[in-house]
């Protein structure tokens, strides 16, 4: 039952950057698209393989942290390089990095913590950090909306005081 509802929770998320992305692409930002088409399809690599790879590793517990590990490791790589060719705005590329950076630490964290210490307070650290981290990604996405809107504003602004 977790399982389910841990799905349709980022399912929903996979739903809210697919809404920033076609916005970004409506709007004309390409690179604010790009960031959120990439975010997209690591949401959907993950919520395509969450539920084999707990299957797959329902007595050992060792592979499920590595893959998602991992999986923000290459998240994190793939944003960085794009943004040094200049096809993601910089900023959001740092924002997303300082944003995902503590999810890989947690992985290895958890990892270490279930096979060797079995502390209690992880757990709550775990399952406590990483929807928040997720879900500071998903808001990320709608980022570049905001800046598109501020910029509007100013805009209008200023033609407002110059028609005056």
């Amino acid at each position: 039952m977790l399982l389910l509802i841990l799905d349709f929770v980022y399912s929903s998320q996979a739903i809210l950057i697919v809404l920033a992305t076609i916005f970004c692409f409506v709007s004309k930002d390409t690179k604010g698209t790009l960031f959120c088409f990439i975010t997209f399809i690591f949401f959907l690599w993950a919520i395509s393989l969450n539920s084999f790879i707990k299957i797959y590793d329902q007595d050992y517990f060792i592979f499920r942290y590595i893959f998602w590990a991992f999986n923000d490791l290459a998240w994190m790589g793939l944003i960085a390089y794009l943004t040094i060719k200049d096809k993601i705005h910089l900023w959001q590329s740092i924002i997303g990095q300082l944003i995902v950076l503590p999810a890989p630490l947690l992985q290895l964290m958890r990892l270490v913590d279930r096979h060797y210490f079995d502390l209690t307070y992880t757990d709550y650290l775990y399952k406590g950090l990483l929807p928040l981290i997720n879900t500071a990604t998903v808001v990320l996405c709608f980022a570049p909306l905001f800046v598109v809107f501020t910029q509007y504003l100013k805009n209008k602004k200023s033609e407002a005081e110059v028609e005056v």
